[in-house]
């Protein structure tokens, strides 16, 4: 986060994206963090989402490993609050009227008060809306749960594969979950 803060700066026609868990992070201050580089890069930041697995990893947050399912179904529950959190404040919320001393206008940041089964996040975001809204979301996941999460959320979506054939099959099948979830399949 520190280096596109610093690339966002040296740079102007360049995207710039970074991967970060939903596994070891919380919501409210990824949001924040993105919310923040997006601001500092007049709109060029995404975030590759990973749901993150290893043993030694998990025991650096005090966590044990978590199973495959609850990692994309926090991983689920999490791009919700932090797409609420980022839609928390409303276009043109921020005033800064100087002579009034208002800055925001009324009711154009509000709370969200979420409650699910892995978090409780009140909201609203302490960063105005940013230039995109929220940053590009960028997701890698060959699995049937990360191509239903990739189908929810991914506006780019990348993949390995080891033929044509197969690439084709991960083409067709993503457009498809997209077109069942009301999204453009030609996005």
């Amino acid at each position: 986060m520190t280096l596109l803060a610093a690339l966002a700066a040296t740079t102007e026609r360049i995207g710039l994206i970074a991967t970060a868990s939903t596994t070891y992070t919380e919501p409210f201050n990824l949001a924040r963090t993105f919310a923040s580089l997006d601001h500092l890069s007049s709109g060029r930041i995404g975030w590759n989402i990973v749901t993150s697995s290893a043993a030694d990893a998990a025991a650096n947050f005090g966590r044990e490993e978590m199973p495959h399912e609850r990692r994309y179904r926090r991983a689920d529950e999490y791009l919700d609050v932090v797409t609420r959190l980022w839609d928390s404040w409303a276009d043109a919320a921020r005033i800064l009227n100087k002579e009034t001393g208002i800055a925001l206008a009324p009711g154009r940041a509000n709370a969200i008060d979420y409650l699910g089964q892995e978090f409780q996040v009140r909201g609203p975001l302490n960063v105005p809306r940013s230039p995109q809204g929220h940053p590009v979301l960028v997701q890698a996941g060959s699995s049937p749960d990360g191509r239903a999460f990739a189908a929810r959320w991914a506006e780019v979506v990348f993949t390995a594969a080891q033929t044509l054939a197969d690439a084709q099959g991960f083409y067709s099948d993503l457009k498809a979950r997209v077109a069942v979830l009301g999204r453009d399949p030609n996005w």
